[in-house]
């Protein structure tokens, strides 16, 4: 049984009884009634197939919307068509003639009819008649007057008349009613919709079942067991089509809408374009029905499988509805229901989801509505929602202000997300800014964000338009003013010259003046870069401890600019203990840039700390995140971090490509372009380009000085420049440098300290050397920094070695030669083990406290020792003078004896633990 006719077993076995019946001589009549999409004209035709099989004579029509104007359309198809016999179909020729279009109940139309129906009447006296009819109730209103006229006439005949029926009600289906009712021998059939377990049977009929991702339970629920609705599903399931998933079902909804009743279409569209649940009384509003006529089109369409509980079972449904619509008539019906919404108290956003679905509107309360969606979204993360929201405010405002004001704020919220595509509406924000339309807080951040894009002459025209919103008074302009030159002076020194000093009133505390309170972490790292700042890790904290564990607008630079100050007072450790929560909300945000920001400087920290894997991860992240064009400016801090440790790694494959790749030439006025040149000197001088990385760092000092922000522990580029005076033999102007940079990191800096007393210790003789680095060694540990660690270890085994003291030298080889593993400083740790002896190497092993070690052979020692450190088995074999199959056989003892699988777990077993034995 096909897909149409599943359990309409009983329907056809009524239908087989009464042709049995009638051709005693008593007519019958069928109504086959129930839902649009049930299957109706199917059971209709898989029954005349039978009766035509049983001998009947049969004559169809199929009563169509478009023929309803049509006079006798039903009956031409009935005795006109080629299926019925020739003296009929000659009749009908001569009732079409004899009807002028005007009169058709004229006598002549009267008395062909009485010839058609007699000739009918002679066809019964042989065999049964069938005559079907689909769609009844949209018959002509002739044909209609016809029909029921020659029912009453074919009682006492061989004759059975079927017709089919939707279940919308209107005066053809009332009238239909009314006269079954008159007739004797009718039934009604009511065709209903499948039940759970004939939906399963279709599916398991179907060949392809088993990959079919939907059960039976699933498609019924889906489309409420309509048959056509079933059917379409099933196409589309096995289409499989992922560009257009319900394109079948879609169709079969809007075929159902359509040959509804037009109350049934409207108000479908009205439960598609509310998108939810709603209350009868609204959607009657909306589609302009009365309740009970929405009331009982909403029965209908609850009957035909189409929707439960007032909204569609598929929301592909409501899809295809909303597509069905012309645009004009979907931008009213939104805009009607926006209307409605916001008079019945409905929340902002879902009144504005109308709203951005209209043409815009300039009634005043759409503004402030949408407005408020826009927070809303925000709150929530979804900034797309929230950006077409600002966007139709900004469009529809007619006030200037207000125009400006929403743009400010969009302007904002795309930076959160992409600050390349940010850039056009800070743009259109200039000519608001000089004429007064901002508040003093909006000219401020559309300054930041003009600097931030290397627009400088423009932000300074936005900066000098400071105060005029609102006729601001004098005090609060210098408030203002002073705030935008404590940010610039820790970003952009040069531009904060641009912006009058603001005098400080007497017994005013450090940073009172700020204004905005989110920018204090800018005042305070300010003075961190220039002039020194005092109680740096409370205030910082305080500033940390105020924004929270939330990141948003208001707690993201605060919070930035605090970390940065903590890191550049040799602070990393606590910057390491607030950055990472702040990381972790950043990253169940929906905002690129704040966690590309906060990624930069997680990636600083851990280069602070020695980390360099994690410090190229971080800063890669960073970059990855935001295009480099839309860093902007501050594309110097991540590219700083990643080439300098990537170097500091040995990887310069991957420092030059970005080394090389292309930057503002405003950054090289900000303070990114400082820590640019350092890490790019640094790069130039592995690569050993001498001079090239001289003019790097010699130009970064120049800048920093001219700026007042010559802090070590900012950029340490004399300690840089005057190890690479050393390798250009200017041991003087080395000296100089690196004595300068101990002077300035001699105020509590432990990290720079360390750092400084190991450029100080280069350029000594071998006793002070070696003091210096005994200093150095015993600062950098405390300041938790492994890579430099490493490094002043490296150099303090050199002393030891130069002057002969073995053990101390192995002491402080063995541990430098640990950190950097850790480090993944490859070129230390080459350096390392190539100034290495053998027996350095091979005395990391022997002397662990490890049970396991002394197993080893002294064959098997001398090999461990190597592999541990990194070396290869073709070097190992070289070394030692063996063949590359002797080396592996020595460290297969020696994995089982150790009882370890690889080589990391080799090394973790040989490398020493940290003692302060140099």
């Amino acid at each position: 049984m096909s897909m149409a006719l599943t359990e309409r077993t009983n329907e056809l076995l009524a239908l087989d009884e009464m042709l049995s019946a009638c051709r005693s001589g008593v007519g019958q009549l069928a109504l086959i009634s129930g839902p649009v999409g049930c299957g109706k004209t199917e059971v209709l035709d898989a029954f005349a197939e039978r009766a035509l099989r049983a001998g009947a004579l049969l004559l169809s029509a199929t009563a169509k919307r478009s023929g309803a104007e049509v006079p006798f359309d039903v009956l031409v198809q009935l005795f006109g068509a080629g299926t019925a016999p020739g003296r009929l179909r000659a009749q009908m020729d001569r009732l079409v003639d004899a009807v002028p279009s005007t009169n058709p109940a004229d006598a002549a139309g009267t008395q062909a009819l009485r010839v058609l129906y007699a000739e009918l009447l002679t066809w019964t006296t042989d065999r049964p008649v069938v005559i079907t009819v689909d769609d009844v109730q949209c018959a002509d209103r002739e044909s209609l007057r016809e029909l029921l006229d020659l029912a009453s006439r074919l009682r006492r005949t061989s004759a059975l008349l079927v017709f089919t029926q939707s279940d919308d009600e209107n005066a053809a289906t009332a009238l239909v009613q009314a006269e079954l009712l008159r007739n004797d021998h009718w039934r009604r059939i009511d065709l209903t919709l499948l039940s759970v377990e004939g939906v399963t049977a279709l599916v398991r009929a179907q060949p392809d079942r088993t990959a079919l991702p939907l059960s039976g339970a699933d498609i019924h629920r889906l489309s409420g067991g309509n048959p056509l609705l079933v059917r379409a599903l099933l196409d589309d399931l096995r289409g499989a089509d992922p560009r257009r998933p319900d394109i079948a079902f879609g169709q079969a909804v809007v075929a159902c809408l359509h040959r509804s009743s037009p109350h049934s279409l409207a108000v479908a569209r009205g439960i598609a374009i509310l998108g939810r649940p709603t209350g009868v009384g609204l959607l009657a509003d909306l589609v302009e029905l009365g309740q009970e006529q929405t009331r009982t089109a909403l029965r209908r369409l609850e009957l035909a499988g189409l929707v439960t509980g007032g909204d569609f079972r598929n929301p592909a449904s409501g899809a295809a509805v909303l597509a069905d619509l012309r645009p004009q008539e979907r931008r009213r019906l939104h805009e009607r229901a926006a209307e409605l919404l916001y008079v019945q108290g409905a929340s902002a956003s879902t009144v504005a989801r109308h709203l951005l679905e209209t043409d815009g509107t300039r009634q005043r309360w759409t503004q402030r509505l949408l407005r408020e969606a826009a927070e809303v979204a925000i709150a929530s993360d979804d900034l797309d929602f929230a950006c077409d929201c600002l966007g139709l405010a900004f469009e529809s405002s007619p006030d200037d202000h207000e125009r400006a004001s929403v743009l400010a704020r969009l302007a904002g919220v795309v930076w959160r997300r992409n600050p390349v595509a940010a850039v056009r509406h800070v743009s259109l924000l200039i000519e608001p800014s000089r004429r007064g339309l901002l508040s003093d807080r909006q000219v401020s951040a559309v300054a930041r964000s003009l600097v931030w894009h290397g627009m400088t002459g423009e932000a300074m025209e936005v900066i000098d338009a400071t105060g005029r919103a609102g006729g601001a008074g004098g005090d609060r302009r210098d408030a203002e003013l002073g705030m935008i030159r404590r940010w610039l002076r820790s970003w952009h020194p040069p531009l904060s010259r641009m912006v009058p000093e603001v005098p400080r009133r007497p017994g005013t505390p450090d940073g009172a003046e700020v204004a905005d309170e989110h920018l204090l972490g800018a005042a305070l790292l300010s003075e961190v870069l220039t002039r020194g700042a005092v109680d740096v890790v409370r205030r910082a904290e305080d500033i940390l401890r105020g924004c929270g564990t939330e990141v948003d607008e208001a707690t993201l630079e605060p919070a930035e600019a605090a970390l940065l100050a903590l890191l550049y007072s040799d602070h990393a450790d606590r910057a390491l203990t607030w950055c990472d929560p702040l990381l972790a909300a950043a990253a169940e945000r929906y905002a690129p840039t704040w966690s590309a920001r906060l990624e930069a400087v997680r990636g600083e920290i851990a280069l602070y700390q020695g980390d360099l894997p994690n410090a190229a991860r971080y800063a890669r992240a960073a970059l990855d995140r935001i295009a480099p064009r839309g860093w902007g400016v501050a594309v110097g801090a991540p590219l700083a971090t990643f080439i300098q440790a990537t170097t500091m790694m040995g990887d310069l494959d991957a420092a030059g490509a970005y080394a090389k790749a292309p930057v503002p030439q405003e950054m090289f006025k900000t303070r990114f372009g400082l820590r640019y040149l350092y890490a790019r000197g640094l790069y130039l001088s592995a690569c050993e380009r001498w001079h090239a990385a001289m003019s790097d760092l010699l130009t970064c000092g120049e800048l920093a000085a001219e700026w007042e922000m010559d802090v070590p522990a900012f950029v340490p580029w004399r300690g840089a420049a005057a190890r690479l005076y050393l390798k250009l033999g200017d041991r003087e102007r080395a000296q100089k440098l690196a004595g300068a940079q101990l002077r300035g990191a001699r105020q509590g800096l432990t990290r720079t300290a360390g750092i400084s007393l190991r450029a100080m210790a280069a350029c000594s003789g071998t006793h002070g050397r070696l003091q210096l680095l005994r200093e150095a060694v015993e600062v950098l540990h405390a300041c938790g920094d492994r890579f430099e660690l490493a490094s002043a270890l490296a150099d303090l085994h050199q002393v030891h070695q130069a002057m002969g003291e073995r053990q101390r030298a192995n002491a402080a080889f063995q541990q430098a030669l640990r950190l950097a593993t850790e480090c993944r400083a490859e070129p230390l740790r080459r350096s390392l083990l190539h100034q290495s002896s053998d027996e350095h190497v091979e005395s990391m092993v022997t002397k662990q406290p490890n049970g396991g070690l002394v197993k080893l052979s002294r064959a098997e020692r001398r090999v461990t020792a190597l592999a541990a450190t990194g070396h290869t088995n073709r070097e190992i074999a070289q070394k030692l003078y063996i063949t590359v199959s002797t080396v592996e056989q020595h460290l297969t003892k020696a994995y089982r004896k150790l009882k370890v699988t690889n080589r990391a777990d080799l090394a973790a077993a040989c490398m020493p633990t940290m003692a302060d034995s140099a």
